[in-house]
This record gives structure tokens, C-alpha cells and sequence, in this order.
């Protein structure tokens, strides 16, 4: 099956409806047209260039990710020294005797 340019794709159309102004026809029709020209749209990227945005993107996350690991502990918490006195030691004794 030939891939059609648009030209020949709306000739074609217009040689399967012929003069049909029927409801059907022209919703047909119009359904064909606005598909045709969205795929056309999507086709061309919508006027955005996706690849410089792509590459954008993985430029920001690399940065990111570099800054995360080189300027932080690693995601590990310091220690808390001023919490000391609240938390209670257990010995390994204490997990087995019964109080």
C-alpha cells in the first residue's frame, strides 16, 4: 500500500465520496481531514525542537545528580550528638532477660 502525500490523499477522498453531500459523507470527510492534518502536525513536532529539549533535560538531571553526590553526605544523616540523653542503650543481655 503507497504511503499518499496530501494531495493524493485528499484526491483520493474525493474519488471514493464523489458528490455525496449526505451528513455522513461530510462528517467522513471532515474526520479524514482533521486526522490527516494532526498527523501532519505531530509529524513536523508541533514547531518544538525535541531533541535540543531532550538533550536539555539529560544535561539537567547529569547536574543534579553530580551536585547531589558531590556536595552532600550521600543522603546519610550526621550523627546526633545533641540527642544522646533520650535515647536509652540496650545491652545485649537486656534483648533476652525478661523484666
Amino acid at each position: 500500500m503507497p504511503v499518499l502525500d496530501k494531495e493524493k490523499y485528499f484526491n483520493r477522498l474525493h474519488e471514493r465520496i464523489g458528490t455525496d453531500t449526505s451528513d455522513d459523507a461530510i462528517s467522513f470527510l471532515e474526520d479524514m481531514t482533521d486526522t490527516f492534518n494532526d498527523l501532519e502536525r505531530r509529524a513536523n513536532g508541533d514547531g518544538e525542537n525535541w531533541e535540543k529539549k531532550y538533550h536539555e533535560l539529560d544535561e539537567a538531571w547529569k547536574a543534579k545528580y553530580r551536585h547531589r553526590f558531590m556536595n552532600s553526605d550521600g543522603g546519610y544523616a550526621p550523627p546526633m550528638e545533641d540527642k544522646k540523653e533520650e535515647v536509652k542503650e540496650v545491652t545485649f543481655k537486656d534483648l533476652f532477660t525478661d523484666k
